[in-house]
């Protein structure tokens, strides 16, 4: 496994978990006993986060930005509206799942830019001499 994929892995996985779990510990903030249980959005950000990786390593590269971008808000909606289910109490419902989807969305489109850089995918503007 060649090193710079490696330590771009690696450095996506930490900001995702970083980023998911401030948005969502502030989301629960804002919005009190939005989870009854602490383990469940610590297991939305644990899922978001290996889900994420993967398609950031498959689907990004072959779609581009913006429309993996896309895909990711319908995953990410579908992930963080189906693991509230399973605990009982919870007051996350699709609309909530949907705006916590799209605050992840900068986060998202940022990740995507420095894995497609770094990965090789696209040349950065310092190399184009622009």
């Amino acid at each position: 496994m060649p090193t710079a994929f490696r330590s771009w892995t690696v450095f996506n996985a930490v900001m995702k978990l970083l980023g998911y779990g401030s948005i969502f510990l502030i989301a629960d903030t804002l919005l009190p006993n939005l989870y009854t249980r602490a383990w469940t959005p610590v297991l939305t950000v644990l899922l978001l986060t290996a889900v994420g990786l993967v398609a950031d390593l498959t689907v990004v590269p072959r779609l581009g930005n913006l429309p993996a971008l896309g895909l990711g808000l319908l995953g990410m909606t579908g992930i963080i509206w189906a693991v509230a289910q399973f605990a009982p109490g919870n007051r996350l419902g699709w609309i909530t799942a949907l705006v916590l989807a799209i605050c992840l969305g900068p986060l998202e489109y940022g990740l995507h830019e420095v894995m497609l850089r770094g990965l090789g995918y696209r040349s950065s503007r310092d190399k184009q001499g622009v």
